[in-house]
């Protein structure tokens, strides 16, 4: 039986807006344009931005409905980890072209913010944005993160880096996602 994905086209990522994340201190903000992009629930601390239509939000929507199912179907299932999201979403998007998708997290492995590119490509990151008026917001990116940034500083950064990249000025949609309380990764 043919995949309801296998009628869809991967996105052509010009109508989509802009889509930022940056890692600070104590977690991971996602921050995206309302206008062309959304901020998908994956699973227990993890979630994925990417374009609100088409082949990604059906590949998205069935990869949280398979990791859904796993917690349902899988005796002593603890929820998934990054990794095994981004093996999923691989797979999906292995020949894509044309992907931009920011998959962000928590998980007993410490904080995550990866980006996935075209043909199942992808790169952990310290901060991205893709999207439309991507590249002058990785440039203000590249200048302002630095390491150990608190909540308040992250996040004026990631609004201020969606400013930069979006000209027309649509609203903003955050997500935050913090360490869980007294954990310390290496």
């Amino acid at each position: 039986m043919a995949s309801p994905l296998s009628n869809l086209e991967p996105n052509n990522n010009s109508a989509t807006g802009i889509m930022v994340g940056v890692i600070f201190d104590e977690g991971v903000i996602l921050a995206v344009t309302m206008a062309g992009s959304l901020i998908y629930y994956l699973d227990d601390r993890i979630y994925c931005c990417a374009s609100n239509t088409g082949f990604d939000r059906e590949a998205l929507l069935e990869t949280a409905t398979k990791l859904e199912d796993m917690s349902h179907l899988v005796s002593g299932f603890k929820g998934a980890t990054v990794s095994q999201v981004l093996d999923l979403l691989t797979k999906k998007y292995e020949t894509a072209e044309g992907t931009e998708l920011l998959l962000a997290g928590e998980d007993v492995s410490g904080l995550h913010l990866v980006t996935l590119k075209s043909f199942g490509a992808y790169t952990h990151v310290c901060y991205a944005a893709l999207g439309t008026g991507a590249d002058e917001a990785i440039d203000y990116l590249k200048n302002e993160w630095k390491c150990g940034m608190n909540l308040r500083q992250a996040e004026r950064l990631a609004r201020r880096a969606v400013a930069i990249g979006n000209k027309n000025l649509s609203k903003v949609d955050l997500c935050f996602i913090f360490k869980r309380p007294g954990e310390t990764f290496a």
